[in-house]
């Protein structure tokens, strides 16, 4: 049998999100919300980065971290106009 290697990255969709306790949490005390196209947003806009694998611990649990490419300030002009879809 051979052993299935994680994904290298991984995008937040309603069908996967309960794999990832921390937003889930997150979703569920409606800090976040999908937009009209199932994209994973902060409630400012920005959305939700992909999630790229960082490292495999000894015990083969992957870890991965959120990337940060497409955030903007809660604060910004951005974020004041952003018009949700």
């Amino acid at each position: 049998m051979t052993k299935r290697e994680p994904p290298d990255r991984v995008r937040l969709t309603e069908e996967n999100l309960s794999n990832w306790p921390s937003f889930q949490e997150l979703y569920d005390q409606g800090k976040l919300k999908f937009d009209g196209e199932g994209r994973l947003r902060y409630l400012h806009g920005a959305p939700v980065g992909d999630l790229i694998l960082s490292r495999i611990n000894k015990d083969g649990k992957a870890i991965y971290r959120e990337l940060a490419n497409e955030w903007f300030d809660p604060e910004s002009e951005m974020a004041e106009s952003f018009e949700w879809k």
